[in-house]
């Protein structure tokens, strides 16, 4: 079991290293676009798509990375006040009852809304460009499954860590 664990960490590492250089990509793309714009007047057909596309790949891609690096929001007001083992339940409890159903529909609607748009052979309609939008979609069910199996091991390690009465690391 500790073999998967890690396994699956190292991906999520690896995926959040990996998609922080999309970054870098959606830097070059807006900056070259509004160079474009105020000095030649010729703003590009492509910079809105692929912005909004790299944007939120980067957003949901580094989800799993987030979740194996404890970077999540949490209310810490109260989470914080609370001692490790009742923060241990607590995350135990809410990882089974609102993440696990609530990632599960998202990666079911997910996958059926990527194949629709490979099937349609979709395009954006926001500009002139129109660019496919399947690999897109892909990127949100990619990144969906990674999260999904990160909370998984952080399920796994938070039962584990509460039968063997010490908190998660």
């Amino acid at each position: 079991m500790r073999i998967l664990l890690d396994r699956v960490d190292s991906i999520s590492e690896w995926s959040g290293r990996v998609v922080c250089w999309l970054i870098l990509a959606l830097i070059f793309a807006i900056t070259f676009d509004v160079g474009l714009r105020y000095l030649f007047s010729a703003p590009t057909a492509w910079s809105y798509d692929l912005s909004y596309m790299l944007g939120g790949s980067f957003m949901v891609l580094g989800g799993a990375y987030t979740l194996l690096h404890k970077g999540h929001i949490r209310v810490d007001i109260v989470y914080g006040r609370l001692s490790p083992r009742v923060q241990t339940i607590l995350d135990t409890i809410l990882t089974f009852f609102i993440f696990f159903p609530f990632m599960s529909v998202l990666l079911y609607y997910s996958i059926d809304f990527a194949v629709h748009s490979v099937v349609r052979n979709e395009v954006s309609s926001i500009s002139v460009w129109a660019p496919v939008m399947w690999p897109f979609r892909w990127a949100i069910v990619i990144a969906i499954s990674l999260f999904l199996l990160q909370g998984i091991c952080w399920f796994i390690r938070n039962v584990s860590s509460f039968i063997g009465g010490k908190a998660c690391d």
